[in-house]
């Protein structure tokens, strides 16, 4: 008599991870979707990178004609370089700044929280942000930053001070405004978003509380040293 064969198992395929801006509308069900995948610390940093790379081309754009006034004084017909610097500086800011809410999450948290996925689908809220604030910055009227006459006569064919004398005037503008509000409301939101998270993964609200609220004021001093040459011009 032939034995029957009993059917092979196949395992079962792994629950697609959700998508980081599953995090901005239902965090907890954002972390209920996440707990079913095996952890991938690297699963959503191309989107802290894309938004490191928007936030320094937000910054870029909005010191542009601070840049440009100033290489117009020292005679200077490419400042392309201090442009990409501008980029560049803002980008490593940007991604340092994950890799802080990342470290300290996961030592208030601890690594059930899984703070590097949560942290970065959290960034999924700021690409949007910063391409407004960038889209923005290139409608700033003349008017509403050039420095007086009295200022620039004050700076005299020093590029440094005419560039300072043109950034106090952009700190007023409604960009540099978003931009700060961005900076740090968005942090904030960033916190406030993996909170929830944090419990559903951790199940031990303090432990969650912890890991949301440690990186929140690093992050924050972050955001004021990458606006700084910005903010406190004069």
């Amino acid at each position: 008599m032939a034995r029957s064969r009993s059917p092979v198992s196949t395992p079962a395929p792994e629950p697609a991870a959700p998508l980081p801006t599953a995090l901005l509308s239902g965090p907890r069900l954002f972390a209920q979707t996440l707990a079913l995948t095996e952890p991938v610390a690297w699963r959503y940093l191309g989107v802290a990178a894309l938004s490191a790379a928007l936030s320094g081309l937000a910054y870029a754009a909005l010191v542009r004609p601070a840049v440009l006034l100033a290489a117009a004084v020292d005679g200077s017909t490419a400042p392309m370089l201090v442009h990409i610097t501008n980029v560049m500086g803002g980008t490593f800011l940007g991604m340092f700044t994950f890799l802080l809410m990342w470290g300290l999450g996961w030592l208030g948290a601890g690594r059930a929280a899984r703070p590097a996925e949560v942290f970065g689908a959290s960034f999924a809220l700021l690409p949007p942000l910063y391409l407004i604030v960038t889209v923005l910055a290139f409608l700033i009227p003349d008017s509403a930053w050039r420095p007086g006459a009295a200022a620039l006569a004050a700076a005299g064919s020093d590029p440094q001070a005419v560039q300072r004398a043109a950034l106090a005037g952009l700190r007023t503008t409604a960009p540099a405004f978003l931009l700060l509000a961005v900076t740090l409301l968005g942090t904030a939101a960033q916190c406030a978003l993996a909170y929830p998270a944090f419990r559903e993964l951790t199940g031990r609200p303090g432990r969650a509380l912890a890991g949301a609220a440690l990186p929140l004021l690093p992050a924050l001093a972050v955001g004021v040293i990458a606006l700084g040459p910005l903010l406190f011009s004069r």
